[in-house]
């Protein structure tokens, strides 16, 4: 969650920033799932995010109206939409930021190398951390494909990796237990957006780890989770009753340095 001043100052930015890395990653899902399939990012410090908004504004329209867009869709124009959020949320810097694009002809085709989302090579990413993909939904879950976020290949082997190196771990030379580097790993995952993907590789996670444990181990760790979090939909993805904008955001960011 961001650590802003209560309440939110008003902006006059045009563009609305997440109220939580969680609703940052659920809008680029649901961008995508609209038919925003196509994407270029990248990181940049917080006090040129205006700069950048203002170029694709004026080149690709990403402020344009909802009528404007229909009237785009309709003439097979593409259609973009700018997504800003920052990496550091204490320190509101750097910013991430995703340009989506919907299929169709425009000036963003010339200018932009665009990836496809739909493609396992050009698949939308937040850094090294996550990657969104397009899944089979199991035939008790309603079957048919969906959108989801999950843990990117290496950064969960890394994370294989580290479960079990701190579950087999036994204690310090005074024959205590020393759970400390197991208990923050855990508190890290738990800290993961719970997104339908992500939990399946938690939990996977947490059942190697207690697997590890109970074998070199005699007695229970009591740490696990019980439950695993997911991202409830239900939840509005920006601030109320006063959104942040970027503007608001870039100006608190100066102010903290």
């Amino acid at each position: 969650m961001l650590d802003l001043p209560t309440p939110i100052p008003a902006g006059t930015s045009p563009l609305r920033i997440p109220r939580s890395k969680a609703a940052a990653m659920r809008l680029l899902l649901e961008t995508v799932q609209r038919g925003s399939r196509y994407w270029t990012g990248g990181v940049l410090p917080t006090h040129k995010a205006i700069r950048l908004a203002e170029k694709f504004a004026g080149r690709y329209a990403i402020t344009a109206s909802a009528a404007t867009r229909s009237r785009n869709k309709t003439r097979g124009i593409s259609n973009a939409s700018l997504i800003f959020y920052p990496e550091n949320e204490q320190a509101l810097t750097p910013l991430r930021w995703w340009l989506l694009v919907t299929p169709g002809t425009g000036k963003v085709w010339e200018e932009e190398s665009l990836q496809d989302t739909g493609n396992r090579r050009q698949r939308l990413t937040w850094g090294e951390q996550y990657v969104l993909v397009h899944l089979q939904r199991e035939k008790k879950q309603g079957g048919g494909r969906h959108w989801t976020w999950c843990i990117q290949d290496d950064h969960y082997e890394a994370l294989e990796a580290a479960i079990r190196q701190y579950s087999s771990a036994h204690g310090s030379s005074t024959g205590k237990e020393r759970t400390d580097d197991l208990e923050r790993l855990v508190a890290a995952l738990r800290r993961m957006p719970g997104f339908h993907a992500i939990r399946q590789q938690q939990r996977a996670l947490y059942a190697l780890g207690k697997t590890c444990w109970d074998r070199t181990h005699r007695q229970a760790w009591a740490g696990w989770p019980a439950e695993i979090p997911y991202v409830d939909k239900r939840l509005p993805v920006y601030h109320r009753p006063e959104p942040l904008r970027l503007d608001v955001l870039v100006q608190l960011q100066t102010r903290r340095e």
